[in-house]
C-alpha cells in the first residue's frame, strides 16, 4: 500500500468552507481520476494548532501515486490557495506501508 499524506493546517476562520471544499470538490476530484483507490482524513490531536488534518490518499501502484503527486497535487493546492490564500497550509509526505 502507497500512501501520498497531505498535512493540512487550517486557520479557525475558513475551517468549516475548507472542509465543506475537501468533500465536495477536492475528494470528487481525485475518486473522478481513478488512480487513487482510497482518501482518509484524520484530524491530528496532539499538536497546538488545533485545525490540522492529514488527509491519507492510498493506492496499490506506485506508478498511480507519483502520477497523482506530479499531476494533481499542484493543481489542487493551486486551487485551495486560490480559495483560502494563506488561512491553509498544506505539505505531503510519501508513505509505503511495510509488514510487520
Amino acid at each position: 500500500m502507497y500512501i501520498y499524506n497531505l498535512t493540512s493546517v487550517v486557520s479557525i476562520e475558513v475551517q468549516k468552507q475548507w472542509l465543506d471544499w475537501l468533500k465536495n470538490e477536492y475528494a470528487l476530484s481525485i475518486k473522478n481520476k481513478g488512480q487513487i483507490d482510497e482518501i482518509r482524513v484524520f484530524k491530528i490531536l496532539n499538536l497546538e494548532q488545533q485545525h490540522t488534518y492529514a488527509i491519507h490518499h492510498q493506492t496499490s501502484s506506485p506508478q498511480n501515486l507519483m502520477s497523482f503527486i506530479q499531476e494533481d497535487i499542484p493543481k489542487l493546492q493551486a486551487e485551495c490557495f486560490r480559495k483560502f490564500s494563506n488561512k491553509v497550509l498544506m505539505f505531503g509526505t510519501e508513505l509505503k506501508e511495510i509488514e510487520l
